[in-house]
């Protein structure tokens, strides 16, 4: 019978020792590995149930072999959430809504191997298991994790109603129980309601113009949308040395704050109307005069002419779940900013789109489409690589080159959550986080 290669050196090794045999090799628990459980352990989260939501206790299950027990210390309230926990439309489980949050391990299961107790961990809203496809083809923002991740509750109601975490991992609740896959470990001192916002928004715009597709020195880079996802691209193209970072936001106070972390010119596209597109045109112009033989550009409208307009925009306009209490921009649908970002840019320049909810369809000129080599980048969370992004933030924040204490505008205790959600909502608030105690 063949002999196995590892038989082999194992009976090899018995015979130098004088022929005793081997002890049998003990596998040693992983070092993360802890003995008791939290099951059973009461605590506090904001719950969509029924026809509504609110804060109830909770009583936590065991966790599972693959699954990371994170205190919660910060969560970052997303607008994509917004509509669904304010409807009034009843649901038929029980969720912990959000899809981020920022907390410390206190409890992993046996085969976890990336954190051990007492980590600090940012859990994003895109999981990066490493294996997949996708991780493996340099797109871990659409790890295939996430179609895959076990979905069973982590807690109950006093009743005994079973309670779920929205997208594998809530983040509106004192705990939360995610797959090891979700964690990435943060070694910092780094506030906590500074951390959160690199699971979701603000790490999401950094990625787009840093990772997804850095941004040249010396581009001229539109923002469409100031909100905290558009803030994080304004800060990437002020770290990127862009020409110009053009901000387009119909709240003025979010232009100011654009303005402050690194935008260069901030416009407000209901004062601008129609003329938009050509002031945008006239921002970017080709400085050299149309010498072409001197690194400038062709204008007109022949076929290897470049009409003005940017390097690189990013659409960051999500649709109104519902009027909002401040300046309300031009289209409610976002369906005209997603049209314009494709005027706005030049022949060869590049388009993210990080908006979500459009409600309608967006139409191009095919001729302009297919030959005009304008590149479009679906920005699922902006590109995040997050084991090897939300490190290199960290550094970033702490150097002070990025500027994370600007984008919080608010904090609430747990109890507070649905006050919250309706700021995120009214847009009164630019970055509102949840921070726990």
């Amino acid at each position: 019978m063949p002999i196995s290669r590892r038989k082999m050196l194992t009976r090899g090794a018995a015979a130098a020792a004088g022929g005793m045999a081997l002890a049998p090799q003990v596998t040693g628990q992983a070092p993360a590995q802890l003995t008791g459980t939290n099951a059973g352990r009461r605590f506090k989260a904001f719950v969509r149930h029924g026809t509504g939501a609110s804060v109830e206790e909770l009583r936590l299950h065991a966790i599972q072999p693959r699954e990371v027990l994170v205190r919660t210390q910060a969560s970052a309230v997303c607008y994509t959430i917004v509509g669904g926990a304010l409807s009034t439309a009843n649901v038929a489980q029980a969720s912990i809504p959000n899809h981020s949050g920022m907390g410390i391990v206190e409890e992993v299961g046996a085969l976890v191997k990336r954190v051990q107790k007492g980590d600090r961990v940012v859990v994003p809203g895109t999981p990066q298991c490493g294996v997949c496809y996708q991780c493996l083809h340099g797109r871990a923002d659409w790890c295939q994790f996430l179609d895959t991740a076990p979905a069973h509750p982590l807690a109950e109601l006093a009743d005994g109603t079973p309670i779920f975490e929205q997208a594998g991992l809530g983040g509106l609740s004192e705990i939360m129980v995610v797959p090891e896959e979700y964690c990435c470990p943060v070694f910092t001192d780094l506030p906590a309601e500074q951390l959160t916002l690199l699971g979701d928004t603000v790490g999401t715009g950094l990625a787009a113009g840093r990772d997804l597709v850095p941004i040249e020195p010396g581009w001229n880079v539109i923002v469409q949308g100031a909100g905290p996802v558009g803030m994080g691209a304004v800060q990437a193209g002020r770290l990127a040395h862009a020409g110009q970072v053009i901000v387009i936001e119909p709240i003025r106070a979010r232009r100011e704050i654009a303005l402050k972390v690194g935008g260069t010119i901030a416009l407000d596209p209901n004062a601008e109307g129609n003329g938009l597109v050509a002031k945008i045109h006239s921002l970017c112009k080709d400085t050299t005069g149309g010498r072409r033989f001197a690194g400038g550009r062709i204008s007109g409208e022949g076929f290897l002419a470049v009409p003005d307009g940017a390097d690189f925009t990013i659409n960051a306009v999500g649709s109104d779940w519902f009027p909002p209490k401040v300046e309300v921009g031009p289209d409610p649908s976002a369906i005209l900013p997603l049209q314009q970002c494709f005027d706005f840019t030049r022949a060869g320049g590049h388009i993210v789109m990080l908006g979500v909810a459009w409600r309608g369809n967006v139409s191009f000129n095919a001729a302009q489409f297919s030959n005009r080599g304008r590149t479009f980048y679906s920005g699922q969370q902006g590109g995040l690589n997050m084991l090897r992004d939300i490190p290199r933030y960290v550094k970033l924040i702490e150097r002070g080159e990025i500027d994370m204490k600007s984008m919080i505008t608010a904090t609430y205790p747990i109890e507070r959550t649905r006050e919250a959600i309706q700021a995120v909502g009214d847009r009164t608030v630019l970055g509102a986080v949840i921070t726990f105690a």
